[in-house]
């Protein structure tokens, strides 16, 4: 599941969930949404053949998956991604209307959000590494567009959490004013830019058992990435409760690039056990070790329903 697809699911899930009363800084209510059905590879085509472009490898994913939307939507305000014929007809008239200025031309216009409209930079999008995303008051031409500073799936991703909310001017936000305008002594290399989030598909949690049950530890290692580009992230030895093991792999998977992976999560018992008896060999050998694979799709499923000790361990 790449990034356009998992914001979209999760917002889905939220829609579908009748979480939909939001507030924002200038009102509060009960959000509509609408998400299209895909538009066709041929459309695609069609389109950056006729402006002689290549379209953001990001946009058209969305694109792929609903062509056009109108997200977080209260009275007319919220976010609008126009059907890709409508970015076609709209950019046309723009550039008639001289909303998109002739000398700052290379613009497409494929959406509005609250009172402008969302802009792609189509120069900047030659590489998803350049950020092209724009915006610019109704009233205004491409002389005076606002670079948001991100490229479409960031864009999508933070207007989602901010709920359809101008998420790129909260950083300018004073409490002394009261205001979103920066102070003259913040300058604009002071404010960093967000980074987009690097979803990891897969994550695998091998758990391995003390050798005995009392003052030892379990042995934790998590590997993130799929088969030959796995790598070990994390490896360390826990808790010599098992709930505690769980609390210390829970609170390492919460961060936002594990939402939507993939988790395995295995546990073995040690190949040797402590010999209580104090007598002969300090171990011995466990002939029958317990193992035990279980798998998750997602945080949440793994949140919801944890894995549980081993049979004995309880």
């Amino acid at each position: 599941m790449n990034q356009i697809e998992a914001i979209l699911d999760v917002l889905s899930q939220k829609i579908n969930h009748g979480s939909t009363f939001i507030q924002r800084r200038y009102d509060t209510g009960v959000a509509q949404f609408n998400l299209n059905d895909p538009v066709t590879e041929q459309a695609i085509q069609s389109f950056e053949k006729q402006f002689k472009l290549t379209l953001p490898s990001e946009y058209k994913t969305f694109l792929r998956l609903h062509d056009g939307a109108e997200l977080f939507m209260i009275q007319g305000l919220g976010i609008e991604l126009y059907p890709l014929e409508k970015v076609i007809e709209m950019t046309i008239q723009a550039k008639e209307d001289d909303l998109i200025h002739e000398d700052y031309d290379h613009f497409l216009m494929i959406g509005e959000m609250n009172e402008g409209y969302v802009l792609i930079q189509t120069e900047d999008a030659k590489t998803d590494e350049t950020p092209y995303m724009h915006w610019m008051f109704h009233e205004l031409s491409t002389e005076e567009t606002d670079p948001i500073g991100q490229n479409f799936g960031t864009f999508l991703e933070y207007a989602i959490i901010a709920q359809g909310d101008m998420f790129w001017e909260f950083k300018d936000f004073s409490i002394a004013t009261n205001t979103y305008y920066v102070e003259d002594y913040n300058s604009e290399e002071e404010v960093s830019k967000p980074r987009p989030i690097r979803f990891v598909d897969s994550v695998r949690v091998e758990i391995e058992y003390p050798i005995a049950k009392r003052d030892a530890y379990f042995s934790v290692k998590i590997f993130e990435g799929k088969q030959e580009k796995e790598r070990l992230s994390s490896s360390y030895d826990s808790d010599s409760r098992f709930d505690k093991v769980m609390q210390s792999v829970r609170e390492y998977l919460m961060a936002e690039r594990f939402q939507y992976s993939s988790i395995m999560v295995f546990q073995t018992e040690h190949r040797f056990w402590q010999n209580e008896d104090e007598t002969g060999d300090p171990l011995i050998r466990n002939h029958n070790p317990q193992r035990q694979g279980l798998s998750f799709n997602g945080y949440r499923a793994f949140v919801e329903e944890p894995p549980r000790p081993l049979p004995g361990w309880e």
